[in-house]
């Protein structure tokens, strides 16, 4: 009874990927790397009683080691690989804060920001000889199974949000199987059926008693320990002589997240979006090409500077997903629906809740007069960008609809809604047609060598919302033009 208990989880964590085992951990740490504070020290004579933890300690990363195996690594990094230590520290630094709250929106141990250092010194492009890639040091199998994509055009493996957000599942996937942070980083290293293997043999789930049987890899044993010792190094650096360069401001903390439909070419994305191409580069690094394939039916994220967002808790979380289709016009783009006609209708009400003018109702429609009849199914097409908003907690449809600068109704007519509850994580389609009304404009006088990328770009907007404000459908400007751009830039 007691292999069916171990084995049922980790037969449904393998076979929801529908991919072989993957052994993570046999992408072997190149050089011995940075890990997490250590909570819980247990001595040599005190192998013993270690009971599994239960899923409430599942945001404490408390770990039980030898103190010899400590010990010698917290020499090895202060000592023989300080040069090391301190690089691998600083290239951390730029990702931490980013990591951390990935790892907290999660429900899981913030230090878990070390095991990357240990595993790859947030070298994002580092490669193994067992060919894993990434931070987190994912063979092409495991990243696929967490949703990354991996092929010639992206690999996700590279981006330090998405491979953190499966980073991130992957731990909890692993606590919940084995009830505890030092089978489930052991695990990690070595691979789940390792471990599973050592239990079986063993007949417990005590990590403790399993390494004083030896029924974990002498290299496995040390794993656990690197971890607290490279921890206790980082948040004691005085102690050891050291100093630590505090978290550096990453350009991943500000971002916003896009889903791009179709194949694209990164220059033109860059221009489309108001962006310098570089820029899009350093959010973007797992794009490997310039021209990137999008197979049909599906999108590629990417991720773009945004002032507006100055937190987050996960990728669920990020803002918006405005799904764009860099082929075509997106002032031009247009969404399609029917409306039934309700009682107290009329032309007038029904334009206004979905954003549309009474006159191309009327066309679409084939309605000569004024008539509707209740019951009556229209056809509508709004014109603009459909957007998908994720409620978010304290979201509500006045906000949301203030935010996008639409009506409640035109909300709630686009997604059915008949009475104002929506919940957190629903997805409401949003018609941006109309600019939201909490944005102020100003007049700008084009001049002589101005163009829209370099405009969008002063004013802090995107080349988009210059063209709908004004009323623009190609990309000529001429010297003298005076158009409206945002008031803040």
């Amino acid at each position: 009874m007691k292999k069916i208990n171990i084995l049922l989880p980790l037969f449904i964590l393998v076979s929801c990927a529908n991919v072989q085992p993957t052994y993570v951990s046999e992408t072997p740490a190149q050089n011995p790397k940075v890990i997490v504070k250590e909570v819980v020290k247990y001595k040599s004579k005190d192998v013993g009683s270690v009971k599994a933890y239960t899923i409430n300690n599942m945001d404490k990363l408390e770990l039980h080691y030898h103190q010899k195996h400590f010990d010698f690594w917290v020499k090895y990094f202060t000592e023989k690989e300080r040069d090391l230590f301190l690089r691998y520290v600083n290239n951390g630094a730029r990702y931490r804060n980013v990591i951390e709250k990935i790892m907290r929106s999660h429900g899981i141990p913030e230090d878990l920001f070390f095991v990357g250092l240990i595993e790859s010194g947030y070298n994002t492009f580092i490669k193994s000889k067992a060919a894993a890639v990434g931070p987190w040091q994912f063979i092409k199998a495991t990243g696929i199974r967490y949703k990354l994509r991996v092929d010639s055009y992206v690999d996700e493996r590279t981006h330090i949000i998405k491979s953190t957000e499966a980073a991130a599942q992957y731990f909890k996937d692993l606590y919940n199987i084995f009830g505890s942070w030092e089978l489930a980083l052991v695990a990690y290293n070595k691979g789940e059926y390792g471990i599973i293997r050592a239990i079986r043999k063993g007949k417990t789930r005590d990590y403790m008693k399993l390494v004083s049987r030896k029924l974990i890899p002498t290299e496995t044993i040390y794993y656990v320990p690197k971890v607290a010792a490279v921890r206790e190094i980082y948040n004691n650096p005085g102690k050891y002589g050291m100093k630590i360069t505090e978290s550096k401001d990453s350009p991943f903390e500000k971002v916003k997240q896009l889903n791009v439909k179709g194949s694209f070419d990164l220059y033109k994305l860059a221009r489309a979006q108001g962006v310098d191409l570089k820029t899009l580069k350093v959010l973007n690094p797992d794009l490997k090409r310039k021209w990137v394939k999008v197979q049909r039916r599906h999108t590629q994220s990417i991720f773009l500077p945004s002032s507006e967002f100055t937190d987050y808790d996960s990728l669920a979380e990020y803002e918006t997903r405005k799904y764009i289709n860099i082929a075509s016009n997106s002032s031009d783009k247009k969404s399609s629906g029917f409306y039934k006609v309700r009682r107290g209708d009329n032309l007038s009400i029904i334009a206004n809740r979905l954003g549309v003018r009474v006159t191309d109702l009327k066309r679409i429609n084939g309605i000569r007069g004024s008539k509707i009849l209740v019951g009556q199914r229209l056809k509508y097409q709004t014109k603009g960008d459909i957007v998908t908003h994720k409620v978010a907690r304290g979201d509500n449809l006045i906000d949301i609809a203030r935010k996008y600068g639409v009506t409640v109704s035109n909300i709630k007519t686009l997604n059915n809604l008949k009475g104002n509850r929506i919940f957190i994580g629903q997805r409401l389609k949003v018609s941006t047609t109309r600019v939201p009304s909490s944005v102020a404009y100003k007049k700008y006088r084009v001049r002589r060598g101005d163009n829209l990328t370099a405009i969008a770009r002063k004013f802090n907007t995107s080349i988009g919302t210059i063209k709908k404000v004004n009323d623009i459908s190609g990309s000529a400007l001429y010297a003298g033009q005076v158009i409206k751009v945002p008031s803040e830039g």
